[in-house]
């Protein structure tokens, strides 16, 4: 199934499941785990299914209500609440071919992984970027509900010793390579039921499987089975149990793409105003791109050579990346579940007191200021630019 028809899919049943009402919530950018856990925790909470009105607690001042089709705020919440589910929960470990759950028998007594999926059910279905972290064998029992229709291998491993030990017994070739690879795995593997014993050459790759599947997947089945139980909100289980393709949306790529300036550069349209020269908006443009392409070839720092920079400036240029724009304009670092509406976009700004750039994430909109200063040939254009994104708290 084709991505687009993939999302069009997602989005005809966001629109069903999601209900014409808007629920506010108060995130903490320093903790956002803690401060969306007592949200989504609550059965009370996940009995609605409308849209998520999100403020942050240092964006207070600015409190409005967001137009129900936009919600920047809602996409940033999301990307940090992926991030927090995976890193900051403690109900996950990382393997090489993804995330899997971390057996925590506190966390699966309150009900934790039902929550993460009530929250990962949210997030697809309310169009924030796909959690997209979880390792593929994860995905194909989640899909499934069968075990047996699962191939874990030890990349699945989480635990680099254990990996490393059953990669051992996979790759030996000769009986002599094999029994010194068993023996290695004789601190646990008596523990596992119906492993093979004695192993030989025929019977190493059976023990291979079988240890990988019980450490992946059977060890925390019932941290699964609570995930698989928060997913069904907002129908997102049987969906995606219909529709087998969508588990792009859960599965960890294989290989992580990064946005070009190329890349950005394209999703931006401008949006030019004929009350003003066209030649000046076009060159507004042009040192937008230019821009774009000092952050890919790490050329801005000699851009800015006649600059002092500050030791912070200094930090945030080594971690420039032109996905940062996108943060910027958007809230969303990569394309979210159902696309991104409006799309991204250029404006001017005529008669604005700075000459930093602005953006209004509801709107998926990033306004560039029209002055002498960033029409000169100096690089005020680009530190502004710069500055604008280092002290945007969407780009941290």
């Amino acid at each position: 199934m084709s991505m687009e028809k993939i999302t069009e899919l997602l989005q005809a049943h966001s629109k069903k499941v999601i209900t014409p009402s808007y629920r506010r919530i108060f995130i903490s950018r320093v903790d956002v785990w803690t401060t969306a856990f007592r949200y989504f925790h609550q059965d009370s909470f996940a009995r609605h299914h409308g849209l998520l009105m999100v403020s942050f607690a240092c964006d207070l001042h600015a409190f409005e209500m967001e137009p129900p089709d936009c919600g920047g705020p809602r996409r940033e919440f999301f990307r940090r609440l992926i991030k927090a589910i995976f890193e900051d929960s403690g109900a996950f470990e990382e393997s090489p071919t993804g995330f899997i759950p971390k057996l925590n028998a506190s966390h699966l007594e309150n009900g934790v992984y039902r929550t993460i999926g009530r929250m990962m059910s949210t997030i697809m279905i309310q169009g924030g970027e796909p959690p997209a972290r979880l390792a593929p064998c994860v995905v194909d029992y989640i899909l499934t509900g069968d075990v047996l229709q699962v191939n874990a291998t030890p990349d699945d491993v989480s635990a680099s010793e254990l990996r490393e030990m059953l990669k051992k017994v996979e790759t030996s070739s000769t009986e002599r390579e094999l029994e010194d690879a068993v023996k290695r795995c004789d601190s646990w593997r008596f523990e596992v039921e119906g492993l093979p014993n004695p192993v030989n050459m025929n019977t190493k790759d059976t023990l291979v499987k079988k240890a990988a599947l019980f450490h992946v997947i059977l060890k925390s089945q019932a941290c699964l089975d609570q995930l698989i139980d928060g997913l069904s909100y907002y129908e997102v289980l049987p969906l995606f149990r219909e529709n087998p393709s969508m588990h792009i949306f859960l599965d960890m790529p294989k290989v992580k793409k990064e946005f070009t300036a190329d890349d950005i550069a394209g999703m931006f349209k401008p949006r030019y105003s004929e009350l003003h020269s066209r030649f000046g908006q076009e060159a507004m443009v042009l040192k937008f791109l230019e821009f774009l392409e000092y952050i890919q070839g790490k050329t801005l720092e000699e851009k800015l050579h006649f600059r002092v920079l500050t030791k912070a400036q200094e930090t945030f240029l080594k971690t420039l990346r032109p996905v940062h724009i996108l943060q910027f304009a958007t809230g969303s670092s990569t394309i979210p579940t159902l696309g991104f509406n409006p799309r991204p976009h250029i404006v001017f700004l005529y008669g604005d007191r700075t000459s930093h750039p602005k953006a209004n994430t509801s709107r998926n909109e990033l306004q560039i200021c029209f002055s002498l200063e960033n029409m000169s040939d100096s690089d005020e254009f680009d530190f502004s630019f710069f500055e604008a994104l280092m002290n945007s708290p969407v780009c941290r």
